[in-house]
């Protein structure tokens, strides 16, 4: 597949994912660790609302609208990418799940490279086609994407962890700046051919996203302080995982286009989310803090 985007962008998006996971990785302990190690059982629930609903739904989207070529493509590869990177600090952004979501994250992005090659033979079944991708892949993209700076920034946190805490919020900054920047430069650089082939994988990433929060929150739905984290693990898709099948199955690069379109209704609803579970949040807590003042006096 020939990439319909300019180098210069696709150096930009290297820099900025890797800026976004080491600040990430600052964050990460083994405090995170022993977090996720106490809520297994919801871990387990949390990876099948990842890995089952999602693609099903897709599936069914795509069949019901009779979806075909580079559209269907790009729809279907991003239901069974999960792992965003943008999803864990999404996740962390809720609060209450800042201590379990990064080991949740490792746990999603570690199992992607047993997931998505089973996806794809059950998809090859479903629609006849002759799609594969190897472990080896996937293990790639995601350890030079994500589990690297991840490494990198726990392991500075380890040996500095005054340095980190002073560090993290400062480089989160930045890698925030880098990520609007960045989905600016796409939509400028892909408008032409996001005109081209449509809205319905922005649709699609609309509908299928509500769909995955609902789910994600239901799988928790006994561990409130999880809620939120599995919600946006469920929902957010990985568009770097879905290229690199696009790539290695020399799929047309209308299916960029229609990656980035689902990406973009994904991203335009978990923002969504987040800030509306922000907001309760602080309403909850400004309430307590009236009750604690009426009993006080």
């Amino acid at each position: 597949m020939e990439s319909p985007l300019p180098s210069w962008i696709t150096l930009f998006a290297a820099v900025t994912i890797f800026a976004v996971m080491l600040s990430l990785g600052l964050l990460l302990g083994r405090e995170q660790i022993a977090a996720a190690l106490h809520r297994r059982m919801v871990i387990a629930a949390i990876l099948f609302a990842v890995v089952i609903p999602v693609p099903v739904l897709a599936v069914l989207f795509v069949k019901l609208l009779g979806l075909k070529g580079a559209v269907a493509a790009g729809i279907i590869l991003m239901s069974i990418s999960p792992g965003a990177p943008v999803a864990l600090r999404r996740a962390i952004e809720v609060g209450r799940g800042a201590q379990f979501a990064p080991a949740l994250h490792l746990a999603i992005v570690a199992l992607a490279v047993i997931t998505i090659p089973l996806s794809m033979a059950v998809l090859d079944a479903i629609f006849e086609k002759d799609f594969a991708v190897s472990p080896l892949h996937v293990a790639r993209q995601v350890f030079f994407a994500q589990l690297l700076p991840l490494g990198l920034g726990a392991g500075f946190r380890a040996l500095a962890p005054r340095a980190a805490a002073w560090l993290e919020p400062r480089l989160a900054r930045v890698a925030n700046f880098l990520l609007l920047a960045f989905l600016a430069a796409l939509v400028y650089a892909l408008w032409g051919m996001l005109a081209e082939i449509g809205w319905m994988p922005t649709v699609a990433g609309v509908v299928l996203t509500a769909g995955a929060l609902v789910v994600g929150e239901a799988v928790a739905w006994r561990d409130p302080a999880a809620r939120a984290a599995a919600a946006v693990a469920a929902a957010m898709r990985n568009p770097g995982l879905a290229l690199v099948i696009a790539t290695v199955n020399h799929l047309p690069s209308r299916v960029t286009a229609a990656v980035f379109g689902y990406a973009l209704g994904a991203l335009a609803v978990v923002t969504a989310y987040v800030a509306w579970r922000v907001r309760g949040q602080r309403r909850a807590a400004g309430a307590d803090e009236a009750r604690a003042g009426g009993i006080g006096t």
